[in-house]
């Protein structure tokens, strides 16, 4: 079971219809196996939560403290899968059980930077950064049902135009992150321009970030986060798990649409999770699991979730990504491809599907064999935007190789394309360029070197994954022509 924290405020096209689908459900109780089916799916992100929350609540940081990534990623991490090695990353665990949370931000001008707040559920309700222009300073984190909130970001400065100056709640404060679920994560990310000279930049920023309580009255009791709450006595198995999980959590975690709990409700009790706990029904829960799983993966790979971007790439439907609403489909299938994305207005992941393997992400090199991607012009940004295109293994970690290179983008030293066997040019009306995936133990000639981005030694599955932030709308209206690849014999000295 592969979990990842990819760097993967929209509202879920699905809240538009939750009542008449509630209405139907109230119509015809559901089955044993339907609330099963459903329960699976629903709790199912709560796998990735506990791997994203328990190395910090077992170790030094518990809940509520910054923990800045100080490196980028390397071969040799593999705390998650598929990680990105464009940002550093300032990660929290996010506990609201008994205080509010005050986070502190220093003036940041001259880079991409984002402080997304995700609920328990991998939902991403809130985002602070360069994209939306938010200022510095500090904004309060608070449970929205606590104060009858919807969830989302509060600016003080549009409630002091509505209220006048004398509104004592925002006095000193930005705004509010106001947030679906007590518990939740903070994953901040700043843009690393440079390894080799930037690093210091970004921990200066880090160093001058903090996140900290303050007292808040609670009017609905809930238990202090712990590691034992992610961890202890839960099943090996995994659909076991899952609902073993969501019963811990569920009652006190509420669905991203409030509206949405009294069937959430229904289902979980049908499944056998009532009062904190769950006691099998049954029925075969691995079958249902699996179909489960299935379900999801049809549902999110066909229209109109995904979006044909041509030359075999597909996006992800910008109502489809980063907040799902009551979609727990494509909560379930984020959580499993790419935990904690972020709304597309912060980020897109195109996926190119390989035609010649049914459409799979998956792609396949024999040793004597590469891709190259070839792009007709430098992908459109906004202010502050970046692109890479990072390379993983079929474990979905960063592949090892001579070069320590495990992504090529806008800060890479690419030059541009005149034929199939060399990325030079001598033509300045070119704006294309070239990257060859080629096997790390094939090395290319000299004049490849700064285009050529290492697949596993010896060939093999790998993946791709282009991540593009701050983006151009161009990118997802069909205006852009995205990258061609294709497959060709390695090119070797």
């Amino acid at each position: 079971m592969k979990l990842s924290i990819l760097e993967y405020s929209f509202l879920w096209l699905a809240r538009l219809v939750p009542a008449t689908y509630s209405a139907t459900l109230a119509q015809a109780e559901p089955s044993v196996d339907e609330a099963t089916k459903f329960s699976l799916i629903y709790g199912y992100p709560l796998l990735a939560y506990a791997q994203f929350a328990l190395p910090l609540l077992s170790g030094k940081y518990g809940t509520n403290t910054l923990d800045h990534g100080r490196g980028l990623a390397t071969a040799a991490f593999q705390s998650v899968v598929r990680p990105n090695v464009d940002t550093l990353y300032s990660m929290a665990v996010l506990d609201l059980s008994a205080k509010d949370l005050v986070i502190d931000i220093p003036p940041i001008t001259d880079r991409y930077w984002v402080f997304p707040f995700y609920d328990l559920y991998g939902n991403n309700y809130a985002n602070i950064g360069s994209v939306s222009n938010n200022s510095p300073g500090k904004y309060r984190i608070r449970y929205a049902n606590d104060i009858g909130q919807e969830p989302g970001i509060q600016l003080c400065e549009k409630k002091a135009q509505r209220c006048g100056n004398q509104d004592p709640d925002c006095d000193g404060l930005q705004g509010y992150i106001n947030s679906p679920t007590p518990y939740g994560a903070l994953v901040g990310r700043f843009l690393v321009k440079n390894n080799d000279s930037d690093l210091q930049a970004v921990h200066y920023l880090q160093n001058q970030t903090s996140l900290y309580s303050v007292l808040a009255e609670r009017k609905h009791p809930t238990p202090e986060l712990t590691a034992a709450m992610v961890d202890d006595s839960l099943s090996s198995d995994v659909p076991t798990r899952i609902m073993q999980m969501t019963a811990r959590f569920a009652p006190f975690n509420p669905s991203r649409n409030i509206s949405d709990q009294p069937r959430v409700d229904c289902m979980l009790r049908k499944a056998g999770i009532h009062n904190g706990r769950f006691t099998p029904t049954g029925i075969n829960l691995t079958a249902i699991a699996e179909r489960s799983q299935q379900d999801v993966l049809s549902y999110a790979s066909s229209p109109p979730m995904v979006v044909d971007l041509k030359n075999n790439w597909y996006g992800i439907s910008p109502l489809a990504q980063g907040d799902y609403g009551t979609d727990y489909k494509q909560r379930y299938y984020i959580a499993y491809y790419g935990y904690l994305a972020l709304v597309s207005s912060q980020a897109v992941y195109p996926t190119y599907r390989d035609p010649t393997n049914g459409g799979s992400a998956t792609l396949f090199l024999t040793s004597t064999e590469a891709y190259t991607i070839t792009f007709s012009s430098k992908p459109p940004l906004a202010q502050d935007g970046f692109w890479s295109i990072t390379a993983y293994n079929a474990e979905q970690y960063l592949i090892p190789n001579p070069l320590n290179r495990y992504a090529l983008g806008d800060r890479s030293n690419l030059t541009s394309i005149t034929d199939s066997t060399s990325p030079c040019s001598t033509s300045p009306k070119t704006a294309g360029f070239r990257i060859l995936v080629q096997p790390a133990d094939a090395e290319p000639p000299q004049n490849w070197t700064s285009n050529w981005l290492p697949a596993p030694a010896g060939g093999g599955k790998f993946s791709i994954t282009f991540r593009l932030y701050a983006v151009n709308p161009s990118l997802t209206d069909g205006e852009w022509a995205y990258p061609v690849v294709q497959k060709v014999e390695a090119i070797t000295a």
